[in-house]
């Protein structure tokens, strides 16, 4: 399949394929959705903390680095 025609044989089949994938994709249960949920959740809270922890960071390397400017400007 490196970049050849393909026979209708072999686009039948990819086709086949195809709606073999979705229709098992429509058949997934809600405990494995439920799943996707909480997931995503603890990815949204993650996102959140590491924000809030980011800004805490840059603040304190922005107030050394004043502190450090302002020792130099006094000799």
């Amino acid at each position: 399949m490196a970049g050849g025609k393909e026979t209708p044989r072999q686009k039948m089949i990819g086709m086949m394929y195809l709606v073999l994938t979705a229709l098992l994709a429509l058949n997934v249960s809600k405990e494995i959705l439920d799943a996707f949920i909480t997931i995503n959740d603890g990815l949204e809270t993650t996102k959140v903390t590491f924000d809030g922890k980011l800004s805490q960071q840059y603040a304190a390397f922005n107030a050394s680095y004043m502190d450090k400017h302002h020792f130099d400007d006094r000799g």
